[in-house]
């Protein structure tokens, strides 16, 4: 992918994929970027931040650092669920990154130790009476 950038020294060259996801994916009212490969000729001690910088301009980060748009999209929002806005059951709160919708194996577990400790307590509970 860099083989049409000059090597340089003191400089390093790294390959940069921008995927900007589906329209599925958009905010509403916005159409996402075509998929570009491209690359970036930064200084050795350059960080992926600075490569992105280099490539994919402008950026957009929220006042705690977080990166929330790359090459101008998305126009707008930081870090909301993909989707297609608010209506989508991934957005409501409902079962983004996992395919049935069922409840996390977390909340199961979870649930699981708090029954076995109201058990264990249960029975600390009754062999301290019989005795």
């Amino acid at each position: 992918m860099c083989a049409a950038t000059p090597a340089a020294g003191g400089r390093k060259r790294v390959a940069v994929v921008l995927d900007f996801g589906t329209a599925k994916d958009a905010p509403n009212g916005e159409q996402p970027a075509a998929a570009r490969s491209l690359c970036a000729s930064v200084p050795t001690a350059a960080n992926s931040a600075e490569v992105l910088a280099a490539v994919a301009t402008p950026l957009r980060y929220d006042s705690g650092g977080l990166l929330c748009a790359i090459a101008g999209y998305p126009r707008a929002g930081c870090g909301d669920a993909a989707g297609g806005g608010s209506g989508s059951s991934s957005a409501a709160g409902g079962s983004a990154g996992r395919g049935e919708g069922g409840p996390d194996l977390g909340l199961i577990a979870g649930a699981g130790a708090v029954v076995l400790l109201g058990a264990g307590a249960v029975w600390q509970a009754r062999r301290r009476r019989t005795r």
